[in-house]
């Protein structure tokens, strides 16, 4: 019998539409579905399909396997990505509403683990090009300010980048994402930068005496390209700097708690 690809696309959106069981309980079922979307994709399926799919099973497969159509239309589509803050975020002045129901919940929840979990390296496979990267957060914050969310759009945009890659100079952001910076002038985005970075660490492994040696790299590290880039891209080099504060509080209080435990003993 010969695997029609259209039939798997039908197996998928037959158990979207049933009494699918929450994420938690079917992630026995992440590799089985998993492997269908690779087939499809192989197959030649539309790569919009392919994107549908990996959208609705996204908290299913979030650590297992890449929705990687929905990354490249993420990439060159930025009216998806303020579809997605839409979902996620209120306008600024829109007044309190009234409780969600649970499919308005559910989509918020999706759109934010989408949104959290996209982090393109510019001009790299599934990433935004580099050629296009202005066009994109131009239209981006154009449609995000006729939404109302303008502020939270931008601090968005600055989390999403925050994984560019080094410039040709080897220091981070990349060299298009510094003069984009400069020429906006956004403190939200610069803001959403800091975060992003930060939280692109994930979690560290340490000896209990260690302190906060880690930290101390970093830090050094942030500010030594905060000093390389200050006169060319000043607001750049003062996100550099503002990373380097931060990693030298964590610094800080990584020593103060190797030092408490090493008192102990």
């Amino acid at each position: 019998m010969i695997f029609i690809p259209m039939s798997g696309v039908l197996v998928l959106d037959r158990a979207l539409a049933s009494d699918f069981p929450d994420h938690g309980s079917v992630s026995g079922a992440a590799f089985g579905i998993g492997q269908l979307l690779d087939y499809l994709e192989g197959a030649g399926v539309a790569e919009v399909t392919l994107a549908r799919l990996e959208w609705s099973f996204f908290r299913i497969l979030e650590h297992t396997r890449q929705p990687r159509a929905l990354y490249r239309i993420l990439a060159t589509d930025p009216d998806l990505f303020v579809e997605l803050v839409g979902r996620v975020y209120r306008p600024k002045n829109a007044p309190s509403s009234a409780k969600a129901d649970e499919q308005t919940v559910a989509l918020a929840q999706n759109a934010w683990s989408v949104l959290h979990a996209w982090r393109p390296r510019l001009g790299e496979p599934g990433g935004i090009d580099s050629q296009n990267l202005r066009s994109w957060v131009q239209q981006a914050r154009a449609e995000l300010a006729t939404r109302d969310r303008a502020d939270i759009g931008d601090h968005q945009i600055g989390q999403t980048l925050s994984c560019s890659g080094l410039g040709a100079d080897g220091i981070w952001p990349t060299e298009e994402l510094r003069e984009l910076i400069e020429d906006l002038a956004s403190t939200n985005l610069e803001s959403g930068l800091v975060i992003g970075a930060l939280n692109s660490r994930g979690t560290t492994i340490r000896g209990p005496y260690d302190g906060g040696d880690q930290e101390w790299v970093l830090a050094a590290r942030y500010r030594s390209w905060g000093d390389a880039v200050i006169n060319r891209w000043p607001r750049t080099g003062r996100v550099l700097r503002q990373l380097a504060d931060d990693y030298e509080r964590q610094a800080r209080h990584e020593d103060l708690e190797a030092h408490a435990r090493a008192s102990d003993v």
